[in-house]
């Protein structure tokens, strides 16, 4: 049984969008925005996304202000029709990748399915020394849902629907 009890239509999009829009709060207390690939662990009830060392905004911003949001609004490649906007607010914590963990693992999975090309790229020494610091230090960030907030058909003219995590469902995130 997954932590988070969730409509189809609202489990779907954490599964199949490609992207999402992630906003940590910086020390100035402005929200900061940055694309990301994030894997939907349903298990558990956690969204997942890695950063580069090279770019540790997003990372250092959630240690800080461990408040997070994940906006899923574009369905491009997702095989969705008439999909929902999502948004997700939750409780970020964040970890060096210091070795392979099951949501790095299904990252990556995750990321070589949606970017084939990634394949090619990996497969070279040449790329792979060059670029060790970006494809393989990483930091991982995962957020705890805590309130989702849904637009039927992306549609943000229309009331949204707000799914409120119990707290029994966010116990079982650990």
């Amino acid at each position: 049984m997954p932590a988070l009890q969730l409509p189809d239509e609202v489990a779907a999009v954490l599964r199949a969008y490609y992207t999402c829009e992630v906003t940590t709060v910086n020390g100035k207390g402005q929200p900061m925005t940055w694309p990301a690939l994030a894997y939907y662990d349903e298990a558990t009830g956690e969204i997942f996304f890695s950063v580069s060392i090279a770019f540790p905004v997003k990372a250092q911003n959630a240690r800080k202000r461990p408040q997070a949001s994940l906006l899923y609004s574009d369905p491009t490649g997702s095989g969705l029709d008439h999909a929902p906007a999502v948004l997700v607010q939750g409780d970020a914590t964040v970890a060096e990748i210091l070795k392979s963990t099951p949501h790095a693992t299904a990252l990556n999975k995750l990321a070589q399915q949606r970017q084939p090309d990634s394949r090619r790229f990996l497969a070279s020494n040449l790329s792979r020394r060059l670029f060790s610091w970006y494809l393989f230090k990483r930091i991982g960030i995962t957020v705890r849902p805590r309130r989702l907030t849904v637009w039927p058909n992306r549609d943000f003219s229309q009331e949204p629907t707000m799914i409120e995590v119990a707290e029994s469902e966010a116990a079982n995130v650990e």
